[in-house]
């Protein structure tokens, strides 16, 4: 039988090959998006409608138990303690470098690297002043079996934003994050529904959950989304998590699979 580190090891590596596939997957739909042209933002809207109003069928129950929800609370509020929100930004808006993440909420290694690499960028370059951090969303892991809540995931991380708390919605919902379900590796399951967003909108701390629900059918966050991916495209992302950073001497893509304090250090030198 393999040992315990062996078969992390051999989830791990699994874990890469999807998201080397993701990858090629994600330069195809550059090809394809680049003759498409931009896609309808009504259809989007339409898109989220239904994935808000729908009742979950065909989908895996998946609750959060309590322990898990104390820890994400307690780790992400000690995480961001005193740095300013401003909708999808996270610290000092004179922050002279702006951190652009590209990131999908059902993506396994965006959840690696937000509670492995990503806590260290935040104390050393965001709290610090050094750095301010955006969220925009790209989709990778989703489209495996959660496509059709894309937009909803994406857009209830940006409805806590419009009340200044999307980077703790964000962070909660990395926490929370199964890594498997039913046997299988969770991007590999629909488990994605309204109850389970609305689950990770109760974990955020004074968060208006009437607020938060009556703007997840907001055509302005929907139109959102699509320019995200579109940027997340532009920037040369293949893959998520991606971080662009931007100084006064313009942007450069980090070249890291999972970034990291040292390696956004070296891109923010060649920016600034």
């Amino acid at each position: 039988m393999a040992s315990r580190a062996e078969q992390k090891a051999a989830a791990r590596a699994a874990r890469e090959t999807r998201q080397m596939e993701i990858k090629m997957a994600a330069a195809r739909r550059t090809r394809l998006m680049l003759t498409a042209g931009i896609i309808g933002a009504a259809i989007i809207a339409l898109v989220v409608a239904i994935v808000v109003s729908s009742n979950g069928a065909h989908k895996t129950n998946t609750k959060i138990n309590a322990s898990t929800k104390a820890a994400a609370q307690r780790i992400v509020a000690s995480e961001i303690a005193g740095i300013p929100q401003s909708g999808n930004v996270l610290g000092k808006a004179s922050a002279p470098i702006t951190l652009v993440e590209y990131g999908d909420l059902v993506c396994p290694i965006c959840r690696d690297f937000a509670v492995t690499t990503e806590p260290g960028i935040i104390t050393s370059l965001v709290k610090t002043g050094k750095a301010k951090l955006e969220f925009r969303g790209f989709e990778t892991a989703s489209q495996t079996a959660n496509a059709s809540e894309y937009p909803a995931t994406q857009i209830a991380a940006r409805s806590a934003g419009l009340q200044n708390r999307e980077w703790t919605y964000i962070l909660t919902m990395y926490r929370d994050q199964p890594q498997t379900l039913n046997g299988q590796p969770a991007e590999e399951v629909s488990y994605i529904t309204p109850k389970y967003l609305q689950d990770i909108a109760a974990q955020v701390p004074g968060l208006n959950l009437v607020k938060w629900q009556a703007n997840l059918g907001s055509q302005t966050l929907a139109n959102d989304v699509t320019v995200d991916g579109q940027a997340a495209l532009a920037s040369g992302a293949q893959g998520t998590p991606a971080v662009t950073v931007t100084g006064p001497k313009g942007t450069a893509l980090d070249q890291e699979s999972i970034p990291t304090v040292t390696g956004l250090e070296s891109t923010i030198a060649q920016v600034s």
